[in-house]
């Protein structure tokens, strides 16, 4: 998990990387004038991303190349505004990435310079604040009137992930689990997005990782309600993952709960040797016993595992150090 892209970049491409996840994506989010244009193909992700550097930490975007039913192509460009405050420079980002494109796709062909594709912007929000970015480039251009409004995009379609109905998110039970993700409320939908998310897929890491980086959880807690609920891939998945973070630095709040559970691990190893041992020298050993310790310390058990050594019955194992 070297060079990890940030977790909000790395769940999205997740969730529009099958072919009918982003065909389902385009049906469920476009204007119907557009999307009845479509041919019935799913769409194709072209590689690569037009964000600007100092912009990638709070955007993130994808390039579909879609059919058209009357022949010919044209691209979706779907830009994700991550910041919990949209951007007001949105729109100008929006026409020089748009530039870019094109650009990309025409080289120097002539032939393609006059008969360049539609491009159709669409910009997801999943931050809660209101929206309040200019509709337009030409909404930020001062005393614009329709004489000068040269201009190289005329808006774009938003798509905003938090304002809408959670039943609006997606007709696709993957997508809507994911934008759900994207919404910071898996927590409260867990059942729901464990059963939705294909099984042995990437999309369920990559949601289980972008809720370990982003969310503010309860490690421990997550892997419980995981395994209450019958999901244990996915509750082995969250610790694996856990995992490869924490190495990774990222792990953030999980640090104290990773460390705890592998204490918790530990002490209960030790105190299984304990009993086996403290059994193979002393025969029975009394429930009550047995109890203590099942509940001590890792520290209690190492110090009763070293008086075991010479302990001549299974009571001095327990005895303070002093009467010894």
């Amino acid at each position: 998990m070297a060079d990890l892209p940030t977790p909000h970049d790395a769940l999205f491409r997740a969730l529009l990387s099958d072919p009918e996840r982003a065909r389902d994506f385009l049906r469920d989010h476009l204007p119907v004038s557009f999307s009845s244009r479509l041919a019935d193909t799913p769409p194709e992700t072209i590689e690569g991303g037009f964000v600007d550097e100092a912009l990638a930490g709070s955007q993130s975007d994808l390039l579909l190349r879609v059919g058209l039913a009357a022949g010919g192509d044209a691209f979706v460009y779907v830009l994700v505004e991550h910041k919990s405050t949209p951007d007001p420079g949105l729109p100008l980002q929006f026409a020089s990435y748009m530039v870019r494109i094109w650009k990309r796709y025409a080289g120097t062909s002539a032939t393609r310079l006059r008969a360049l594709p539609p491009i159709v912007p669409v910009v997801v929000f999943h931050g809660p604040a209101d929206w309040t970015v200019p509709g337009s480039l030409d909404e930020m251009i001062a005393g614009a009137a329709p004489d000068l409004a040269f201009l190289p995009g005329s808006g774009y379609i938003l798509r905003n992930l938090h304002a809408m109905d959670i039943d609006a998110l997606s007709t696709n039970a993957a997508l809507r689990a994911g934008f759900i993700t994207l919404r910071r409320e898996a927590l409260g939908f867990l059942a729901e997005i464990a059963e939705s998310l294909p099984a042995g897929g990437d999309l369920r890491r990559q949601v289980l990782e972008y809720v370990l980086r982003v969310y503010n959880v309860d490690l421990e807690e997550l892997r419980t309600r995981l395994r209450d609920g019958g999901h244990n891939e996915m509750e082995a998945l969250v610790g694996t993952i856990a995992e490869a973070l924490l190495e990774q630095g990222e792990a953030r709040g999980l640090r104290k709960g990773l460390v705890a559970g592998k204490a918790e691990g530990k002490a209960e190893g030790k105190a299984e040797a304990l009993l086996r041992l403290a059994r193979g020298r002393f025969g029975n050993v009394p429930e009550s016993r047995a109890d203590q310790v099942l509940s001590a310390d890792a520290e209690t058990l190492d110090r009763w595992l070293d008086a075991l050594v010479t302990a001549g019955t299974l009571e001095e194992v327990f005895e303070p150090l002093g009467h010894r």
